[in-house]
């Protein structure tokens, strides 16, 4: 009796390890949870948008040239134009955390232009060009998956070309490279795991910088100098490749 008994016991422990072997078979453990996506890494792209710009000449000593009322008022000439050009950076998303902290350098071909009269000497029409622009700004960003909002700023360069006409004379074209600052927003989309494609707003500020003029013999007009400043604002839209991802 013991026995039958004991080999009663034997033969359910069996039954029940076979059944559960089984259900295991049928039923595999759930595996890990998709990895979450990382803006760490670093990328290159393009961008092209629209820009709007302001120049305003201002005599370094009243002089008259500028201003014929010798009391240092300012003249102003709106620009607008195309930017395009590309991008090379890399972000680093903190651990843990929806953070996201970058470094950016940019460069942009520019067709920024613009034509005034003097509106202190109206025999003068004033002229500027932007032909390139570049930059090196930091980011900071807030992720949600596969989306960035992100604050940019840093330093930026401009070069720019000047020309005046005094009573359809030309009295000279300079140029100059000039330093300043931008600050800007956008938000990023990373639509695949090596592309993203994104859209940014920035301001551009060049401090005073002054610039000489030849004069011209036929009004005359002696050589004279203007101190000229530059903000500009651009909207850019562009993608990216990002590499390891």
């Amino acid at each position: 009796m013991r026995i039958f008994l004991l080999a009663g016991i034997y033969a359910g422990a069996v039954g029940m390890t076979s059944y559960a072997s089984a259900a295991d078979l049928r039923y595999p453990p759930p595996g890990p949870g998709p990895i979450p996506f990382s803006w760490s890494g670093c990328y290159a792209g393009a961008h092209a948008g629209s820009s709007a710009g302001h120049t305003t000449w201002q005599d370094p000593v009243p002089n008259g040239d500028i201003d014929a009322t010798m009391t240092g008022q300012t003249a102003n000439t709106d620009m607008s134009g195309a930017l395009y050009g590309g991008q090379l950076g890399c972000d680093w998303q903190l651990d843990a955390s929806n953070w996201v902290l970058g470094l950016r350098g940019a460069i942009s071909g520019s067709t920024l232009t613009g034509t005034n009269m003097d509106q202190f000497n109206n025999t003068w029409a004033l002229r500027t060009q932007t032909d390139w622009m570049g930059s090196i700004t930091g980011r900071v960003g807030w992720s949600v998956d596969h989306v960035l909002i992100y604050g940019t700023g840093g330093v930026a360069w401009a070069h720019n070309k000047f020309e005046i006409e005094n009573t359809a004379i030309l009295d000279g074209t300079p140029q100059a490279t000039r330093v300043g600052w931008v600050v800007g927003g956008g938000v990023e989309w990373a639509f695949a795991p090596s592309w993203s494609v994104f859209a940014e707003a920035d301001y551009y500020n060049f401090a005073g910088k002054t610039v000489n003029f030849a004069g011209d013999l036929v009004n005359p007009t002696p050589p004279f100098a203007v101190k000229t400043a530059q903000t500009v604002e651009s909207l850019l839209f562009g993608v990216n490749y990002r590499f390891g991802h």
